[in-house]
């Protein structure tokens, strides 16, 4: 079987072929999961989050134009629902480092650690997390998808909405405030 480019399963899709669809999504879950997890209160709300912006990509799939990438159209999706989703619950955010940081204690439960560095991980974690809660919320994305998914300052300005030079301010700001907040543990 010949590999359909994405160009072609974006088309197939459109015409409503929802197996199409899925192709295209499936390469991009796990990212669009870290996303949602890191606007997510738990990763119940993640996966909430998750399918409800995969429902929403499905639906306005026919205004995709492939002007732009397919995984760039599909993070704003997944970030304008957890923020939707976030207004509609009212529920505090929590950095997608939390959810990750559980799913490897839970891997990491090895007996080499010893009680104390696992409490004092913990502890980080918890400060981590409260650090994070204190950013505003365009902090908060910049930072999740500059630092945690690795985008470059165009891509977050392209999901985001804004400037390259907005992201850097956004940026600049959430990282002071971080390391303002998490001096302690340096």
């Amino acid at each position: 079987m010949l590999k359909e480019t994405e160009e072609e399963l974006v088309r197939s899709a459109q015409t409503g072929n929802i197996a199409a669809f899925e192709r295209l999504v499936r390469q991009f879950e796990r990212q669009m999961l870290a996303v949602a997890a890191g606007f997510a209160h738990t990763p119940d709300d993640a996966n909430d989050i998750y399918q409800d912006a995969m429902l929403a990509a499905f639906r306005a799939l026919a205004n995709f134009k492939l002007e732009s990438k397919f995984s760039t159209w599909l993070h704003k999706i997944v970030v304008n629902t957890a923020l939707s989703n976030r207004r509609k619950l009212k529920r505090t955010w929590q950095k997608m480092a939390t959810i990750q940081a559980e799913y490897e204690q839970e891997e990491r439960h090895v007996e080499t650690h010893t009680p104390e560095s696992r409490a004092l991980g913990e502890e980080l974690d918890g400060e981590i997390n409260r650090a994070m809660r204190r950013l505003t919320d365009t902090e908060r994305i910049a930072f999740v998808l500059c630092h945690q998914q690795g985008f470059k300052i165009r891509e977050a300005a392209e999901v985001m909405s804004c400037t390259d030079n907005s992201v850097k301010v956004v940026l600049f700001r959430a990282r002071n405030k971080l390391r303002e907040q998490l001096a302690d543990y340096h």
